[in-house]
């Protein structure tokens, strides 16, 4: 085959692109941006689509929406990864402006390349596509030459190979520069070789400035040793990885945050022969994040002065003993619903709390065992359904040194749970003593938690429970795993679908005794 006719197949040669949306729209408007010479697109409106789809074809990106029902992004993207035929596939999420960090590590250690913020801009998402579309194009063309070079001359083939190396070299650099993102490759060793325009108009440092591990002297002072000894450790596993570090902007004088993540780039034998870097800037994210958690803490302390208004009135109608059985069931009903929104509030100032560093423990003496009963009285108490929970004290010393108010939040939380998702059956209560620490548990034989739904249950803002369970906003677990976190405690859960669930926290006696010695 000619030269000729061999760049004339490649171009000719339309590239697979799968978008996966649940939002009719959002395939609309991904299609239409994407709809041009070169590409095939395919759209799937679920999960489960697209997995059909992957078991007969081959993608050379795709681009994935986080947030859908039954089969989320993160689920899906760790089933395509689990393929040995689509794992380096590249995966592009696709996220609501507000995208928690948390979550955006999480997309990033799944083994997303990208993420993209909705509403799309069509030049970026194009921009992006046509890279990994070109380097698509790049290895299947480079499959196909090697099988046709097999069949020649060792020395014809080596020559070829070689060309076809340099071409490609030049044409992923020339994409490299058309993109917006920080990019930049490394030997197999980890150090610089070549970095794109945007690297250098924003670090101000050249390729010569930043070649080997030079470039580390645009990272802040702060971060760089870390970041150094990260990417080195990194180098030494072989395996996709990414640091985040601050970054000088040389026009302004001023640090910004970048995920910088890292992919490594395999020969035949399976060996490292480079490094593909690309840098993005999430200084914008950390700061809408900050705004958001600075608004929650502020409304939530401005609503509970109107708030404990409302409650005192309204109790002040229920003991008034006024009104007739119909109307005292509508202020008892009324009752109930405000402290439901106490709750609520006071979650959303804790949260807020969390964020900013400011939840408060204050720790004393006191004995666990009265503690549970008196909270299972009160659960009990506020339950219509008034639940069987019985409580397991055994044989031990419940002295501890807690701070007393937020192990009762936290006792409270795992009992809602457990009420609210225990299918009405009986709910135990136990307290086992293991030297210098207490394990408290709460076990139900409810409905239970899916396995890939347990490691995420103590994030902020998760539910995971049975759709026709009504709950909150998913802010009990997280706040008592900070709960438990700050007592230097863990929680754990063990738990199967159709079986119920075991919450257990084990925390130490005296964790302020453990505070003074480590400072």
């Amino acid at each position: 085959m000619s030269q000729n006719d061999s760049l004339n197949e490649e171009l000719d040669e339309n590239v697979e692109i799968l978008i996966v949306d649940d939002r009719k729209q959002d395939l609309a408007a991904l299609r239409s941006v994407l709809s041009e010479p070169g590409y095939t697109v395919t759209t799937a409106a679920s999960g489960d689509e697209a997995l059909w789809l992957l078991l007969n074809r081959d993608f050379a990106v795709i681009l994935l929406d986080v947030v859908m029902p039954r089969l989320d992004g993160f689920d899906l993207a760790r089933m395509i990864k689990a393929r040995a035929r689509n794992r380096h596939t590249p995966l592009i999420f696709l996220t609501a402006a507000g995208l928690d960090v948390n979550r955006l590590y999480r997309a990033y250690s799944i083994g997303a390349i990208d993420y993209l913020m909705k509403p799309v801009d069509a030049l970026v998402v194009r921009a992006k596509v046509a890279v990994f579309a070109d380097l698509h194009r790049k290895n299947e063309r480079l499959l196909r030459q090697a099988q046709r070079l097999r069949e020649s001359e060792q020395h014809a083939r080596e020559l070829e190979i070689d060309r076809l190396r340099l071409i490609s070299e030049r044409r992923y650099r020339n994409l490299a520069e058309a993109i917006p993102q920080i990019v930049w490759t490394a030997d197999s060793h980890g150090l610089l070789t070549y970095c794109n325009q945007s690297w250098m108009r924003y670090t101000g440092l050249d390729l010569l400035a930043s070649y080997g591990l030079r470039w580390l002297q645009a990272v802040h002072q702060e971060d760089a040793e870390r970041t150094e000894q990260s990417w080195r450790m990194q180098v030494e596993l072989g395996e996709t990885c990414e640091l985040r570090c601050r970054l000088r902007n040389a026009e302004t004088g001023l640090y910004r945050w970048h995920v910088c993540h890292a992919v490594p780039e395999r020969d035949e034998s399976g060996a490292i022969v480079a490094w593909l870097v690309t840098g993005t800037d999430f200084e914008d994210l950390l700061q809408a994040i900050q705004a958001r958690d600075e608004f929650l803490a502020i409304a939530s302390h401005e609503l509970r002065t109107p708030l404990t208004a409302l409650k005192l009135r309204i109790q002040s109608l229920e003991r008034s003993g006024s009104f007739d059985a119909a109307a005292h069931s509508k202020i008892v009903s009324a009752s109930a619903q405000l402290r439901r929104l106490e709750r609520l509030i006071a979650g959303l100032l804790d949260v807020a709390r969390i964020a900013t560093g400011q939840l408060d423990i204050e720790f004393a003496e006191f004995g666990v065992n009265a503690v549970v009963e008196e909270v299972i009285g009160r659960v009990k108490a506020a339950t219509s359904a008034k639940p069987v929970i019985s409580f397991a004290a055994g044989d031990v010393d419940d002295s501890v040194h807690w701070d007393r108010l937020r192990f009762e939040q936290v006792l409270t939380n795992l009992l809602d749970n457990a009420v609210r998702y225990g299918d009405g059956k009986p709910i135990e209560v136990r307290v086992t003593s293991d030297h210098d620490e207490l394990e408290i548990s709460v076990i139900d034989r409810g409905l239970g938690i899916a396995d890939q739904d347990v490691a995420r249950i103590f994030d902020r803002f998760e539910r995971v429970g049975q759709r026709r369970v009504p709950g909150g906003l998913g802010m009990g677990l997280y706040i008592t795993r900070k709960i438990v976190e700050a007592h230097r405690g863990s929680i754990h859960v063990c738990s199967e679908l159709g079986k119920g669930s075991r919450f257990s926290i084990r925390l130490p006696r005296d964790p302020q005794a453990m505070v003074d010695a480590a400072s």
